[in-house]
Parts: C-alpha cells; structure tokens; sequence
C-alpha cells in the first residue's frame, strides 16, 4: 500500500511539474506542507521526491529546500565541423549580425597563416549569430585584399558566406587545416556572447587553402559551449 501511495503522489507532482504548475527554477513547498495538502505521511512525500530527484525533475539544496530543474538547452551539433550546413538544418532562423567589416594590418600569428608581407593588409570581419535574441557564435575572419572584391556587407552575413564568396571571387578551398580547442573567454568574447568572464568556450580555428597550398582566408570561431557539440564520424578502412 505504502508503494502505491508515493507512486500516485510522485506522478501528481511530476504531471505538475511538466504542466509548468510548478516552473523551472522555482521551489517545491514544504514536505510538511505537501503532507498537509494531500493528506499523506512525511515518509511518502520523501520517497516521492527522492525519485523526482533520481529521475531528474528536481534538485534538492541543504539550507534552501527542493526546486525543480530547468531544463538544460538542447546542444545544436556541428557535423563533421561543417557549421553552416548544419544550421541549416538544425536553426535555419539563425539571424547573423555584422558587428566588424574594416582593412587592418592583422596580428602576426594571421599574417603567418595568410603568407602575407610586414604591414601587408587584409580584409577583418567580425560576426555574431544569434538564435532567438540569445547570442550563440562569434568568429573573426581574416581575407587577403586579392580576394575581396565582391564582398559585400550583405554577403558577409549570409549563413552560406563560403560558397558565395568562392563563387564570386572564382576561388576555390580545396582543403582546410582547423583547430578546435577550449578556452576561456576573456573581456571581448565574453561580452560578445553574454557569458562571464573565465566560462569555458570551445574555439575553432580553420584556415582555408586552394589546391596550390596557397592560403585563402582564417576563420576564427566562438561557440557557446552549452549550446553547441562537435560530431565526427569516418571510416577505419
């Protein structure tokens, strides 16, 4: 009998807590109080709770009472490091904003990587996609001159930017050496994608060669790190 009565009280909680009676965030009442409003003993309000803990609804906080978990965001994957393919697919409403489009001498460790000469300029865009108002990704990119002709603000902020800006500039990244590493987000990141200081973010660096071995451009990206997964798959053979 005892079984039967914590199970019916464990599903009217959890019923409420998936109802959204009782929000994410907010504290259960009392076990006292529980007990009181369904008439049931303080032993199977425990046993209840502890299997809406053990299944997940709840976490239950020494000095401050039981709330009820929010629910942590589902992370977007990123296969096979293609970003904007999978966005595509995973958050096509994925809105790209141009925050930085100027002609700058870039730092030493990019004009290594892009082969150019001592105060040689190039092309520095920065961008920021965000997905229902909640910042998710920001990159840096960084073009030789030769290869920015067409590039336009509106072009800068399209999703498929890469196969657009190959088009029109008759290039072509045959192959792409990148980089994916955590970090910590310092001043700049962390006020671009609305975390704090110091929180882990996974960075990706990818730099684009043609089929000469000749470097095209260097993206570097920001991701979110509870928003966003990298998923790979190939083949032993």
């Amino acid at each position: 009998m005892q079984m039967v009565t914590y199970q019916k009280m464990y599903n009217i909680l959890r019923e409420k807590i998936l109802g959204k009676v009782y929000l994410p965030g907010t504290r259960l009442p009392t076990e006292r109080m529980l007990c009181e409003e369904y008439g049931v003993s303080r032993i199977t309000v425990r046993h209840a709770l502890k299997l809406l803990e053990e299944q997940g609804f709840i976490e239950r906080m020494q000095g401050r009472g039981t709330f009820v978990k929010a629910a942590k965001p589902k992370k977007t994957a990123i296969l096979d490091f293609a970003y904007s393919r999978s966005i595509k697919t995973e958050m096509p409403e994925l809105v790209r904003e141009l925050l930085t489009d100027e002609i700058i001498v870039p730092p030493f460790r990019i004009a290594e990587e892009l082969g150019l000469l001592k105060n040689e300029k190039c092309l520095f865009l920065e961008r920021l996609d965000s997905f229902e108002d909640l910042p998710l990704t920001f990159d840096q990119v960084y073009i030789p001159l030769e290869y920015t002709k067409s590039i336009t603000p509106e072009i800068s902020v399209r999703i498929d930017f890469l196969s657009i800006w190959e088009e029109k500039e008759s290039v072509k990244g045959t192959f792409i050496k990148e980089t994916i590493e955590a970090e910590a987000a310092n001043d700049l990141v962390a006020g671009r994608l609305g975390v704090s200081v110091g929180s882990p973010i996974l960075m990706g660096t990818e730099i684009l060669f043609n089929k000469d071995e000749k470097p095209l451009a260097v993206f570097i990206s920001r991701y979110r790190h509870d928003r966003f997964k990298m998923v790979s798959s190939y083949s032993r053979i």
